[in-house]
């Protein structure tokens, strides 16, 4: 990690290609804080998310990302602070919730029905879609089985343009680490989310599976017009990506800016390096 980001920050100074500009925001969290017993999780934290940007959250094992997330996504009411979420502001909502307003996110941790295949593990993003209720679809017909063509339609086209369909009717159990991943960002889409949220999307992955995340990662953003939050350790796949950068420290904001400001900034190499100030 010490090593990506010192040549991260090396590289910082080579030419720049000319920032993109958001000014439209989507989701803005506000003073929040986060507590388990007497363990801070997330301390005063402020930062906002503009619509149709990638932003980054990086910091250390422990730095409150990954709890960040899930207060973002509805699975941790915070304590103290708010969210605002395409202009309303947000009350202990629930994950489920969160997902029928357009958050959709994936997992340290895969998290797919292993049993299943690729194309039925997908279909599960958008049951939140699906509007006959559970008998018309048990019987599959009339009102009922056109729908569910019209959601597999869309479904196909997520399938071509992760470029997995040799694996479609796989059992993801069988899949290779990489390729559930991409499964597993496959079924996030099929939610046509306003923002999603990628938790370490390159984590377990090699050189080659890295590059071909990061595209599609990059076609997402661009091709779909979704905003995205991620949180990733490789640093170097985060100023590649990001357009903004907030980074963590036990659970406190360290820095917030464009990938070269964060990248010179002395107290973000200080926490990651353990580098004194000149």
């Amino acid at each position: 990690m010490s090593e990506a980001y010192a040549d991260a920050a090396v590289s910082a100074g080579a030419p720049q290609a000319p920032a993109r500009v958001f000014t439209e925001t989507l989701l803005s969290v506000d003073d929040i804080s986060l507590s388990f017993g007497g363990v801070k999780a997330i301390s005063n934290v402020s930062f906002d998310i503009k619509q149709g940007e990638i932003r980054a959250i990086i910091g250390p094992n422990g730095a409150g990302k990954t709890s960040m997330l899930n207060v973002i996504n509805g699975f941790y009411h915070p304590q103290q602070g708010r969210i605002t979420y395409r202009g309303k502001v947000r009350k202990k909502m629930r994950p489920n919730e969160a997902a029928k307003t357009g958050i959709a996110r994936t997992f340290q941790n895969v998290a797919l029905f292993k049993g299943m295949s690729t194309l039925d593990n997908i279909m599960t993003g958008r049951l939140l879609k699906m509007k006959r209720n559970f008998f018309w679809q048990a019987l599959y017909w009339g009102p009922a089985k056109a729908e569910e063509l019209q959601h597999r339609e869309y479904v196909e086209h997520i399938i071509d343009f992760l470029e997995i369909q040799s694996i479609r009717r796989t059992p993801v159990g069988r899949l290779p680490y990489g390729l559930q991943k991409r499964v597993e960002l496959a079924r996030a889409l099929a939610m046509e989310p306003h923002l999603l949220l990628l938790d370490e999307p390159m984590a377990g992955m090699n050189v080659e599976e890295k590059e071909d995340m990061s595209r599609f990662i990059l076609d997402v953003n661009d091709e779909f017009g979704t905003t995205i939050a991620l949180i990733e350790h490789d640093i170097g796949v985060v100023m590649d990506l990001s357009d903004r950068v907030v980074v963590l420290d036990y659970g406190r904001k360290l820095a917030d800016g464009t990938p070269d400001e964060v990248s010179r900034d002395q107290k973000v190499i200080d926490a990651y390096l353990g580098v004194p100030h000149e």
